[in-house]
Protein backbone atom coordinates (compact mmCIF):
# COMPACT_ATOMS: atom_id res chain seq x y z
CA UNK A 1 0.00 0.00 0.00
CA UNK A 2 1.33 3.71 -1.19
CA UNK A 3 1.89 5.74 2.51
CA UNK A 4 2.94 9.74 2.74
CA UNK A 5 6.79 8.65 2.88
CA UNK A 6 6.78 5.79 -0.03
CA UNK A 7 6.94 3.14 2.35
CA UNK A 8 4.21 0.56 2.88
CA UNK A 9 1.60 0.18 5.96
CA UNK A 10 -2.48 0.91 6.51
CA UNK A 11 -4.35 3.65 7.09
CA UNK A 12 -3.56 5.97 4.31
CA UNK A 13 -7.08 6.89 2.53
CA UNK A 14 -5.88 9.59 0.60
CA UNK A 15 -6.12 12.15 -1.57
CA UNK A 16 -2.44 13.01 -1.34
CA UNK A 17 1.03 13.91 -3.04
CA UNK A 18 4.08 12.73 -3.61
CA UNK A 19 6.66 14.64 -5.42
CA UNK A 20 4.63 15.65 -8.68
CA UNK A 21 1.73 13.22 -8.62
CA UNK A 22 -1.74 13.01 -6.65
CA UNK A 23 -2.78 9.54 -5.33
CA UNK A 24 -6.00 8.66 -4.29
CA UNK A 25 -8.18 5.42 -3.30
CA UNK A 26 -9.45 3.88 -6.90
CA UNK A 27 -13.37 3.72 -6.87
CA UNK A 28 -16.05 2.33 -9.38
CA UNK A 29 -15.77 5.35 -11.20
CA UNK A 30 -12.18 5.64 -11.61
CA UNK A 31 -12.01 4.11 -15.19
CA UNK A 32 -14.15 6.46 -16.18
CA UNK A 33 -12.75 9.57 -14.91
CA UNK A 34 -9.12 8.41 -16.30
CA UNK A 35 -10.65 7.99 -19.40
CA UNK A 36 -12.03 11.58 -19.02
CA UNK A 37 -8.25 13.14 -18.44
CA UNK A 38 -6.73 11.33 -21.57
CA UNK A 39 -9.59 12.31 -23.75
CA UNK A 40 -8.87 15.74 -22.82
CA UNK A 41 -5.62 15.59 -23.20
CA UNK A 42 -6.16 14.01 -26.44
CA UNK A 43 -8.56 16.38 -27.77
CA UNK A 44 -6.47 19.70 -26.50
CA UNK A 45 -7.19 20.43 -22.96
CA UNK A 46 -3.73 21.16 -20.96
CA UNK A 47 -5.57 22.81 -17.97
CA UNK A 48 -6.37 19.13 -16.56
CA UNK A 49 -4.43 16.74 -14.39
CA UNK A 50 -2.97 14.13 -16.72
CA UNK A 51 -4.07 10.45 -16.26
CA UNK A 52 -0.60 8.47 -14.16
CA UNK A 53 -2.57 5.09 -14.51
CA UNK A 54 -4.27 3.31 -11.54
CA UNK A 55 -4.57 -0.42 -10.05
CA UNK A 56 -7.06 -1.94 -7.84
CA UNK A 57 -6.07 0.09 -4.75
CA UNK A 58 -4.39 3.23 -5.94
CA UNK A 59 -5.05 6.03 -9.12
CA UNK A 60 -2.43 8.11 -9.41
CA UNK A 61 -2.99 11.98 -11.30
CA UNK A 62 -0.15 14.63 -12.20
CA UNK A 63 0.06 17.28 -9.84
CA UNK A 64 -1.14 20.94 -10.88
CA UNK A 65 0.93 23.92 -9.32
CA UNK A 66 -0.94 27.15 -8.21
CA UNK A 67 -3.09 28.81 -5.14
CA UNK A 68 -6.02 26.83 -4.53
CA UNK A 69 -8.87 27.21 -1.65
CA UNK A 70 -12.44 28.70 -0.77
CA UNK A 71 -13.58 31.74 -1.06
CA UNK A 72 -13.66 32.69 2.76
CA UNK A 73 -10.20 31.33 3.04
CA UNK A 74 -8.31 32.91 -0.29
CA UNK A 75 -8.66 36.11 -0.94
CA UNK A 76 -7.21 35.84 -4.44
CA UNK A 77 -9.64 33.66 -5.79
CA UNK A 78 -12.43 36.33 -5.09
CA UNK A 79 -11.06 39.01 -7.10
CA UNK A 80 -13.03 39.31 -10.63
CA UNK A 81 -10.03 38.24 -12.41
CA UNK A 82 -9.99 34.74 -10.75
CA UNK A 83 -14.31 34.85 -11.37
CA UNK A 84 -14.24 35.60 -15.42
CA UNK A 85 -11.01 33.30 -15.65
CA UNK A 86 -12.94 30.47 -13.94
CA UNK A 87 -16.11 30.78 -16.11
CA UNK A 88 -13.65 30.94 -19.16
CA UNK A 89 -12.11 27.86 -18.41
CA UNK A 90 -15.08 26.06 -17.41
CA UNK A 91 -16.56 27.02 -20.80
CA UNK A 92 -13.34 25.56 -22.38
CA UNK A 93 -13.52 22.59 -20.54
CA UNK A 94 -17.31 21.76 -22.00
CA UNK A 95 -16.53 22.51 -25.36
CA UNK A 96 -13.64 20.10 -25.16
CA UNK A 97 -15.89 17.48 -23.55
CA UNK A 98 -18.56 17.88 -26.61
CA UNK A 99 -15.96 16.89 -29.07
CA UNK A 100 -15.92 13.56 -27.90
CA UNK A 101 -19.27 12.96 -25.87
CA UNK A 102 -21.28 9.65 -27.71
CA UNK A 103 -17.83 7.83 -26.68
CA UNK A 104 -17.57 9.28 -22.91
CA UNK A 105 -21.26 9.32 -22.60
CA UNK A 106 -22.32 5.77 -22.91
CA UNK A 107 -19.26 5.11 -19.82
CA UNK A 108 -21.85 3.97 -17.02
CA UNK A 109 -19.08 4.44 -14.29
CA UNK A 110 -19.69 7.47 -12.73
CA UNK A 111 -20.31 8.62 -9.45
CA UNK A 112 -23.02 10.65 -9.82
CA UNK A 113 -26.03 9.45 -12.27
CA UNK A 114 -26.30 11.24 -16.24
CA UNK A 115 -28.60 14.17 -16.53
CA UNK A 116 -30.60 14.95 -19.10
CA UNK A 117 -30.48 16.48 -21.69
CA UNK A 118 -26.53 15.40 -22.41
CA UNK A 119 -24.84 17.99 -23.90
CA UNK A 120 -21.41 17.90 -22.04
CA UNK A 121 -19.39 15.88 -19.36
CA UNK A 122 -19.97 18.00 -16.22
CA UNK A 123 -17.63 18.68 -13.93
CA UNK A 124 -20.02 18.25 -11.32
CA UNK A 125 -17.70 20.19 -8.35
CA UNK A 126 -16.62 23.37 -10.07
CA UNK A 127 -15.92 25.31 -6.73
CA UNK A 128 -12.68 27.49 -6.20
CA UNK A 129 -11.28 24.31 -4.35
CA UNK A 130 -11.25 22.82 -7.54
CA UNK A 131 -9.45 25.03 -9.12
CA UNK A 132 -5.88 26.00 -9.41
CA UNK A 133 -5.23 30.17 -9.49
CA UNK A 134 -1.79 31.11 -11.02
CA UNK A 135 -0.58 35.21 -11.14
CA UNK A 136 -4.06 35.81 -10.26
CA UNK A 137 -5.52 33.77 -13.08
CA UNK A 138 -7.23 29.90 -12.98
CA UNK A 139 -4.95 28.31 -14.95
CA UNK A 140 -5.95 24.93 -14.30
CA UNK A 141 -9.10 22.65 -13.10
CA UNK A 142 -8.41 19.60 -10.19
CA UNK A 143 -10.92 16.70 -8.67
CA UNK A 144 -12.75 15.22 -11.52
CA UNK A 145 -14.46 12.79 -9.43
CA UNK A 146 -18.18 13.49 -9.67
CA UNK A 147 -17.95 14.28 -13.53
CA UNK A 148 -20.75 13.19 -15.26
CA UNK A 149 -22.61 13.73 -18.22
CA UNK A 150 -25.50 16.18 -18.00
CA UNK A 151 -26.39 19.45 -19.51
CA UNK A 152 -24.40 22.47 -19.52
CA UNK A 153 -26.59 24.59 -17.28
CA UNK A 154 -26.34 21.94 -14.61
CA UNK A 155 -22.59 22.42 -14.17
CA UNK A 156 -22.88 26.07 -14.29
CA UNK A 157 -25.60 25.81 -11.44
CA UNK A 158 -23.61 24.18 -9.07
CA UNK A 159 -20.84 26.88 -10.22
CA UNK A 160 -22.50 30.26 -9.99
CA UNK A 161 -23.82 28.48 -6.39
CA UNK A 162 -20.07 28.27 -5.48
CA UNK A 163 -18.75 31.60 -6.90
CA UNK A 164 -20.81 34.07 -7.00
CA UNK A 165 -22.02 32.49 -4.36
CA UNK A 166 -25.79 32.30 -4.01
CA UNK A 167 -25.63 31.47 -0.23
CA UNK A 168 -25.71 32.71 3.20
CA UNK A 169 -23.22 30.00 4.54
CA UNK A 170 -20.47 29.90 2.67
CA UNK A 171 -19.77 33.68 1.15
CA UNK A 172 -16.74 35.74 2.40
CA UNK A 173 -17.95 39.03 4.35
CA UNK A 174 -17.31 41.15 1.45
CA UNK A 175 -19.18 38.97 -0.96
CA UNK A 176 -22.04 38.73 1.52
CA UNK A 177 -25.14 40.88 -0.18
CA UNK A 178 -27.90 38.95 -2.41
CA UNK A 179 -26.96 42.56 -5.03
CA UNK A 180 -23.17 41.18 -4.89
CA UNK A 181 -23.96 38.10 -5.72
CA UNK A 182 -25.85 38.60 -8.59
CA UNK A 183 -23.68 41.09 -9.98
CA UNK A 184 -20.88 37.91 -9.88
CA UNK A 185 -23.39 35.56 -10.79
CA UNK A 186 -23.90 37.61 -13.93
CA UNK A 187 -20.15 38.55 -14.73
CA UNK A 188 -19.16 34.37 -14.33
CA UNK A 189 -22.22 33.96 -17.40
CA UNK A 190 -21.15 36.33 -19.68
CA UNK A 191 -17.79 35.08 -19.50
CA UNK A 192 -18.76 31.68 -20.03
CA UNK A 193 -20.86 32.92 -22.74
CA UNK A 194 -24.29 31.23 -21.37
CA UNK A 195 -27.27 32.32 -23.55
CA UNK A 196 -29.71 34.87 -21.88
CA UNK A 197 -32.41 33.11 -23.20
CA UNK A 198 -31.51 29.87 -21.40
CA UNK A 199 -30.35 31.90 -17.91
CA UNK A 200 -34.29 31.79 -16.27
CA UNK A 201 -33.87 28.13 -15.81
CA UNK A 202 -30.54 28.67 -13.30
CA UNK A 203 -32.31 29.66 -10.05
CA UNK A 204 -34.57 26.24 -9.98
CA UNK A 205 -31.88 24.48 -11.41
CA UNK A 206 -29.66 25.25 -8.72
CA UNK A 207 -32.26 24.28 -6.18
CA UNK A 208 -32.49 20.86 -7.86
CA UNK A 209 -29.04 20.82 -7.75
CA UNK A 210 -28.58 21.30 -4.05
CA UNK A 211 -31.33 19.09 -3.28
CA UNK A 212 -29.81 16.60 -5.57
CA UNK A 213 -26.87 16.89 -3.30
CA UNK A 214 -28.61 16.13 -0.05
CA UNK A 215 -30.43 12.99 -1.50
CA UNK A 216 -26.97 11.77 -2.54
CA UNK A 217 -25.29 12.68 0.87
CA UNK A 218 -28.37 11.06 2.72
CA UNK A 219 -27.99 7.74 0.59
CA UNK A 220 -24.23 7.46 0.59
CA UNK A 221 -25.00 7.62 4.67
CA UNK A 222 -27.05 5.04 4.59
CA UNK A 223 -24.82 3.16 2.85
CA UNK A 224 -22.58 2.84 5.42
CA UNK A 225 -20.11 5.63 3.96
CA UNK A 226 -18.31 7.63 6.71
CA UNK A 227 -17.54 10.52 5.09
CA UNK A 228 -21.03 11.49 4.10
CA UNK A 229 -22.03 10.59 7.67
CA UNK A 230 -19.80 12.92 9.14
CA UNK A 231 -20.66 15.12 6.70
CA UNK A 232 -24.45 14.85 8.31
CA UNK A 233 -23.15 15.29 11.32
CA UNK A 234 -21.61 18.19 11.21
CA UNK A 235 -24.54 19.99 9.54
CA UNK A 236 -23.56 20.24 6.30
CA UNK A 237 -26.88 19.29 4.86
CA UNK A 238 -28.49 21.85 7.11
CA UNK A 239 -26.22 24.30 5.16
CA UNK A 240 -27.58 23.24 1.85
CA UNK A 241 -31.33 23.54 2.71
CA UNK A 242 -30.87 26.77 4.04
CA UNK A 243 -29.41 28.42 0.72
CA UNK A 244 -32.11 26.09 -0.96
CA UNK A 245 -35.08 28.42 0.81
CA UNK A 246 -32.50 31.54 0.39
CA UNK A 247 -32.10 31.14 -3.56
CA UNK A 248 -36.23 30.08 -3.10
CA UNK A 249 -37.07 33.36 -1.56
CA UNK A 250 -35.62 35.60 -3.92
CA UNK A 251 -35.64 33.66 -6.98
CA UNK A 252 -37.35 36.49 -9.03
CA UNK A 253 -34.73 39.04 -8.09
CA UNK A 254 -31.94 36.41 -9.15
CA UNK A 255 -33.66 35.74 -12.50
CA UNK A 256 -34.46 38.92 -13.41
CA UNK A 257 -30.12 39.97 -12.23
CA UNK A 258 -28.65 37.30 -14.68
CA UNK A 259 -31.23 38.44 -17.63
CA UNK A 260 -31.91 42.09 -17.73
Amino acid sequence: MLTMDGGEGDGIEGPFRRGDFIHRRTQPWTAGVHALLVALRTHGFANAPLSAGYDGMWEKVSFLPGLTGDLAECEAMRSETALRSAASLLRLYHDCTALFLPEMAARQEWQLSPRVPVEVICHGDFAPYNVVLNAGVVTGIIDFETAHPGPRGWDLAYALYRWAPLSTGIAAESLGGLDEQIRRARIFLDAYGFEAKRRPALPDMIIERLNALVGFMESEAARGVEKYGSDLRDGHDRIYRNDIGYISENRRAITAGLTE
